[in-house]
């Protein structure tokens, strides 16, 4: 994840200076506009939404093929997420996938 390594304030406007891995760095390409920066932390995706089949107005419904095309076979049953809001525009975040490393968690079949 990209870590803030120095702001600076002048002229009215803020400088950012960030650190990011390489993969962040393919996900923007060419782009040096219009790119949104978001918390993802746990304080940050307050709000849980549930994953599922059709016939509940709260659920989040994805299809099949972009899942597979990003390796994920299943979303967990509650997911974070949270709405932001900038210049009139509304951003839904949700993380869909949580990487488990470090302690094995042990489940029943």
């Amino acid at each position: 994840m990209a870590e803030i390594k120095g702001i600076n304030m002048h002229d009215g406007g803020i400088e950012i200076k960030l650190s990011i891995n390489m993969a962040e760095y393919k996900i923007l390409k060419d782009h040096v506009t219009d790119i949104l920066l978001l918390p993802c932390g746990k304080d940050s995706l307050t709000y849980s939404l549930t994953t599922g089949k059709l016939g509940n107005s709260n659920r989040i419904m994805l299809p099949k093929k972009i899942l597979g095309k990003f390796g994920i076979e299943m979303m967990e049953k509650k997911v974070p997420s949270n709405i932001f809001a900038l210049d009139g525009d509304a951003f839904l975040l949700i993380k869909i996938k949580s990487s488990r490393l470090g302690i094995p968690k042990f489940e029943e079949d």
